[in-house]
């Protein structure tokens, strides 16, 4: 966990008051324990956590070090909330709020389907909803409902690259072949979009998928391209719908509030600064990888379609079912006393301004 190892004498009786008795141009040195259910071939991990510590421990001249586990290696996935509390680890990376909607309704919203975005166009909102002033519901912002009422410290990290339909061995072509499909569904969300489109979803980790598929329990998946690799999907997916954007996974740095402040606020501010000039770059990391991807994927036989090489018929029920999720979802989300029309309105704003799309009937959601 959390410790200070000062060069001083320096009263270890606790992490807060033990860093607010060091001034920031004291030798002491801290090591944080970070812990991520991601495999170290993931784009977050190589694209945005590894180079974010490499960053710190750079800029802070060695008085900051991580102790870095990832593959699940200490803390399973789901149970980072609980570590973080207990005092397990210092930092999730990341804190799998899609995952946990009962405790985190309102971070589903990046997975609501577009028409248009990529990752950078998602990233950038994201990063503008985590740090936003907008108040959604009794003065308090995004960031406050979800994370600081929660005792959380939490940046944002980029967003995955858009989710499409990937399957094996079958192609969509009519509104017919959509109702005929049997998908993976990786959240809530896409259960609701599957739903209202008329698609059958199963619900399975995505270290399960690849052995499901390749033994026929289902077509396929909601998934990301640049995410496949990690996977191992790109030996298993020959047949890819872009049509849609059918969201973009996120997930957020996370530190409980009281060892953050247990910081001295020079380091704070290194930390905040380097989380923030790496989104970006992040973001380019899965771009790139979603371009390597497809064009290997390409090269072995694969097809990607757009929303052109379908019939009308079926991209008539695509819009409606982004359309109808929405709507659904902000339902939901207010029948259980949650600012559902107001995160929504909020995100498609923000999606809006860096460039992406919606069906109409979302544009006119006041």
């Amino acid at each position: 966990m959390f410790s200070l190892v000062a060069a001083g004498c320096v009263e270890q009786s606790g992490g807060a008051d033990s860093a607010d008795s060091v001034s920031a141009e004291s030798d002491e040195k801290i090591v944080l324990t970070l812990s991520s259910g991601l495999s170290t071939a993931n784009g977050w991990w190589e694209g945005y956590f590894v180079p974010w510590m490499e960053e710190v421990e750079e800029r802070t001249d060695g008085r900051v070090e991580f102790e870095h586990y990832a593959n699940q290696e200490l803390i399973p996935i789901n149970e980072e909330l609980q570590a973080l509390e207990n005092g397990a680890i210092d930092i999730a990376a990341p804190l799998w709020t899609q995952y946990d909607p009962q405790r985190f309704p309102l971070s589903e919203v990046t997975m609501l389907p577009l028409l248009e975005s990529d990752t950078m166009i998602a990233t950038k909102a994201y990063g503008e909803l985590v740090k936003s002033d907008h108040e959604l519901a009794d003065g308090q912002t995004f960031n406050e409902m979800e994370f600081s009422s929660r005792g959380l410290k939490v940046f944002a990290t980029p967003t995955t690259a858009e989710y499409v339909i990937s399957t094996k061995d079958v192609a969509l072509d009519t509104a017919a072949d959509l109702k005929k499909l049997s998908l993976r569904s990786p959240t809530r969300v896409h259960e609701i979009f599957a739903n209202n489109v008329g698609i059958s979803s199963i619900s399975m980790p995505s270290t399960e998928m690849f052995d499901a598929i390749n033994r026929g329990a289902f077509h396929g998946s909601f998934f990301s391209v640049a995410d496949w690799t990690g996977y191992g999907m790109q030996e298993v997916f020959n047949y890819t719908f872009e049509g849609v954007n059918l969201g973009h996974f996120a997930g957020m740095w996370a530190m409980t509030e009281e060892t953050w402040n247990s910081i001295p606020e020079d380091i704070q501010k290194i930390m905040e600064e380097a989380s923030y000039e790496q989104i970006p770059k992040g973001a380019q990391v899965w771009m790139d990888r979603a371009e390597k991807i497809r064009t290997e994927a390409e090269a072995n036989g694969a097809v990607f379609e757009k929303m052109d090489d379908v019939d009308e018929e079926a991209q008539q029920l695509l819009v409606q079912g982004i359309e109808d999720t929405w709507i659904e979802w902000i339902e939901e989300l207010e029948g259980n006393g949650q600012p559902g029309k107001e995160m929504a309105i909020l995100w498609r704003d923000l999606v809006i301004e860096q460039g992406g799309t919606v069906p109409e009937a979302i544009m006119e959601l006041e």
